[in-house]
């Protein structure tokens, strides 16, 4: 069985591998959310999950951004790239900030970490929690019951100088939960490595999410693939869930 790293022993790739998404179009709609939706008198963000900082480095001029993910590894990039902004090692199913923003952000499918409905819901309470009001929460779902695919392959390549990557990756959902093993193949200057790194997905249906939002107390909205443009369940993009409290 492999070890759940959650891209520890990986962090100084992740860039790599995760560098041809558009994270400047994602940013732009994090904006534009925001300016659309919330009515708060500050501009004090929450970005959940934050990895090594890739959009926290594209808002930082707009917004004063505290950085939060349960990878160290991660945050000691994020740390480099961003001396001045602050990142702190924590749990998104257990924070406890004592602190209010007025966007909470939670990007690259992160929210699929809490595996069950439940967890689900503990951390979406949280997040309202830590919201002004008027606060807007804004995360994406690429993973749902309404695009699943069983059996998908997918393959992410990198070449660039002396490293040559490759990280392979096969769906397999049982009991609502995405069993995701990503075998990771890597030479880096000279040095051949293998390893797999399992993740554990919760894949939940659209509308029992947006019922949800609703209950713990957010206005809902959702846009198709970070645009202004509405989302409709079934059009193949990626759903992207903006909650006002």
């Amino acid at each position: 069985m492999a070890n759940e790293q959650l891209y520890k022993k990986f962090a100084g790739y992740y860039d790599k591998i995760y560098g041809k998404l558009d994270h400047q179009k994602e940013s732009e709609f994090i904006k534009w959310a925001v300016n659309k939706h919330g009515n708060s008198k500050s501009n004090l963000l929450l970005d959940i999950a934050c990895g090594t900082g890739r959009h926290a480095n594209l808002l930082k001029n707009n917004f004063e951004i505290l950085g939060v993910d349960i990878n160290k590894e991660m945050l000691d990039i994020a740390r480099d790239k961003m001396p001045d902004v602050e990142f702190i090692t924590g749990d998104m199913k257990k924070l406890n900030l004592r602190r209010k923003f007025d966007a909470v952000i939670c990007m690259y499918s992160a929210i699929n970490y809490n595996v069950t409905f439940e967890e689900l819901e503990l951390t979406l309470k949280n997040f309202h929690d830590h919201l002004n009001d008027a606060g807007v929460l804004i995360f994406d779902m690429g993973i749902n019951k309404e695009n699943w695919t069983e059996g998908n392959v997918s393959v992410d390549t990198v070449v660039d100088g002396n490293l040559k990557l490759a990280r392979i990756s096969k769906a397999h959902l049982e009991n609502g939960v995405l069993n995701s093993n990503f075998v990771f193949l890597i030479k880096d200057n000279g040095k051949i490595d293998f390893d797999v790194d399992e993740h554990k997905l919760g894949v939940f249906e659209i509308k029992k999410v947006i019922e949800l939002m609703e209950s713990i107390g957010f206005d809902t909205f959702i846009y198709s693939d970070f645009k202004d443009e509405v989302y409709e369940i079934g059009n193949g993009e990626r759903p992207v869930f903006v909650g006002v409290k």
